[in-house]
C-alpha cells in the first residue's frame, strides 16, 4: 500500500512551504483543501469508556487518527495531521496543575497558584500528563508511517500558562499590583517552553522530518505556533512590557514561526507583532460568531504588507474573493469543500496551470 504522504505530493508540498516561508509563490497561491472521502471507512474499534480515557488512551487516539486520515481527501497543501493533545492547558498541566475534562473537546487546568510570590515553576519528566502526552506521542509516531505527520501538541506558555495557574482575572490584577513577580516568572517560563519543545521535536523526529502543528503549515525545521490569547484581556502597552519579549524570544529560538492571533480584542496588538524582526508571520482568526474573512481584508494586507506571513482559514465560498484582494506571496488559505469534486474544482479556478 502507498503511503499517504507519497500519494499527495508530499515533496512538493515541503517545496511550497519552503516558498511560502520566504515570501514566494512561484507557482501560485498557497491553498490547502481538506475534503471527505466519498467510500468512507466506517469506525471499528472500541471507544474508552470514561471521559479522560477518550483524551488520554493511545491505541484509542492513534486508531482515531487512522480513520480520520482515511476518511479525508487532502488536495493543494494540505496533509494529513495528527497532533496529541489533552488540551491548551497542558503545558500549565506539567507545572503541577490538574486537567479537568468538560466533554470531548473541552479540558482545562484548575487554578492551583493562591500567590505568585509562592509559585517558583518546575518541569518534572515525572509529572503524570507528561507521561501522558508523552505515550501519545510516541504511540502516534510510531503508527505513523508515511501516512499522517505527528504534530507539535498544542503549547500554551507564558502568559497564557500564568493566566490558566492563577486565573486570568486575578493574573490581571497581578499585572498591577505584583508587576515583579511577573517579571520575575515569565523568563523560568520561557525556558521551560523551550525544554517542553525540544522533547517534543526530540519525540516527533523518529518518524518525520521536520515539524508542523495544529496550525497546519510545515517546516523543515522547528516551527510552531506561538500564542497569548490572555492578552486579549489586557492593553497593548501590557502585552507590550509583560508578553512581547517571551514572543521575540521564542521566535528567534525557532527556525519558522507563526503567531496566533485570536480575536478582534486581540488586533491592538498586531502593530507591536509586526515589528518582531523575528517572526515570520501571523495567523489570523476572527474568532467565534466574527464576520466572514472578507470581512477583514484590510488586517490580511497589513499583514503581507509589512513583510510578514498570513495564514488564514476561508470558507470555500470566499476563497476567489480573498485571492482577488490580497498578494499571494506568503499567503496560506486553508478551506473545507464538501466533496472531492467541489475540491478539485475549486483548486483548477484558482491554479489553472496547477
Amino acid at each position: 500500500m502507498t503511503a499517504l504522504l507519497d500519494e499527495i505530493g508530499f515533496e512538493d508540498v515541503k517545496a511550497s512551504f519552503d516558498a511560502f516561508w520566504r515570501r514566494e509563490a512561484p507557482d501560485g497561491p498557497l491553498v490547502a483543501v481538506l475534503c471527505p472521502r466519498e467510500d468512507a471507512v466506517p469506525w471499528d474499534f472500541p471507544v474508552p469508556d470514561t471521559l479522560e480515557g477518550r483524551w488520554t488512551d493511545a491505541a484509542y487516539q492513534v486508531n482515531r487518527a487512522r480513520w480520520q486520515t482515511q476518511n479525508t481527501v487532502y488536495l493543494g497543501a494540505a496533509l494529513p495531521i495528527y497532533v496529541p493533545n489533552i488540551g491548551p492547558d497542558s503545558f500549565t498541566a506539567y507545572l503541577g496543575g490538574e486537567l479537568a475534562f468538560l466533554d470531548d473537546d473541552t479540558s482545562w487546568v484548575r487554578p492551583f497558584v493562591d500567590d505568585l510570590a509562592d509559585f517558583t515553576p518546575v518541569f518534572e519528566r515525572d509529572n503524570p500528563w507528561w507521561r501522558r502526552m508523552c505515550d501519545l506521542i510516541e504511540a502516534s509516531s510510531e503508527a505513523a508511517e508515511g501516512h499522517f505527520l505527528v504534530g507539535i501538541p498544542d503549547l500554551h506558555g507564558g502568559g497564557d500558562a500564568l493566566a490558566a495557574a492563577r486565573h486570568p482575572d486575578r493574573l490581571a490584577l497581578d499585572l498591577y499590583d505584583r508587576p515583579d513577580e511577573v517579571r520575575r516568572l515569565m523568563p523560568a517560563l520561557t525556558d521551560i517552553y523551550k525544554q517542553v519543545f525540544e522533547e517534543y521535536v526530540r519525540r516527533t523526529s523518529r518518524a518525520q522530518v521536520g515539524t508542523t502543528t495544529w496550525l497546519p503549515a510545515y517546516s523543515r525545521g522547528r516551527f510552531t505556533a506561538l500564542q497569548n490569547d490572555f492578552s486579549g484581556l489586557i492593553s497593548p502597552s501590557m502585552f507590550a512590557e509583560f508578553f512581547l519579549p517571551e514572543i521575540r524570544e521564542l521566535a528567534g529560538y525557532l527556525d519558522n514561526s507563526l503567531y496566533h492571533l485570536d480575536g478582534p480584542s486581540a488586533l491592538g496588538n498586531l502593530p507591536l507583532l509586526l515589528e518582531v524582526a523575528e517572526l515570520d508571520g501571523i495567523q489570523w482568526v476572527p474568532g467565534a460568531g466574527a464576520r466572514p474573512m472578507s470581512a477583514w481584508v484590510d488586517v490580511c494586507r497589513q499583514v503581507l504588507e509589512a513583510g510578514k506571513c498570513l495564514q488564514i482559514g476561508v470558507a470555500s465560498t470566499e476563497v476567489e474573493h480573498m485571492l482577488a484582494r490580497l498578494p499571494h506571496e506568503g499567503l496560506f488559505i486553508t478551506t473545507y469543500c464538501g466533496s472531492e469534486a467541489e475540491g478539485r474544482g475549486l483548486l483548477r479556478r484558482i491554479r489553472p496551470g496547477g
